[in-house]
């Protein structure tokens, strides 16, 4: 796999043109786990763990809301971890309610591939 450099620059490129689903595929670990401040819902825990779950959430968490706008800074490496701070606008299908959101990811690679995220809201 890639080094730590490129990885990071690949799987931000991809997230850029709107393919979460390929960069996931692409770069998540199989054991790969994500934390983010809280769940969604019941069903939707705030850290999962393993592929196919961390899948899950990012289809879930995706599939609540329409991002209309999404600015992404970074990534920023250090060691084998990299920041990205993304800015993005989301509706509400189904209110049509728009409003900011705003996080930033710390991603860990090891051998090429996410193991880690963690998310971090604004």
């Amino acid at each position: 796999m890639a080094a730590i450099d490129d990885a990071a620059r690949e799987f931000t490129a991809m997230l850029r043109l709107g393919q979460l689903e390929v960069a996931g595929k692409t770069f998540w670990s199989p054991d790969v786990t994500s934390s983010a401040p809280a769940a969604l819902s019941d069903d939707i825990p705030a850290t999962p763990s393993g592929l196919a779950a961390v899948r899950a959430i990012g289809s879930a968490r995706v599939g609540t809301v329409r991002i209309d706008d999404l600015g992404i800074d970074g990534p920023f490496v250090t060691g084998n971890q990299f920041a990205l701070f993304l800015d993005m606008l989301i509706t509400d299908p189904a209110s049509g309610e728009a409003k900011p959101f705003a996080e930033i990811g710390i991603v860990t690679v090891r051998d090429g591939c996410i193991v880690e995220e963690r998310f971090f809201y604004a």
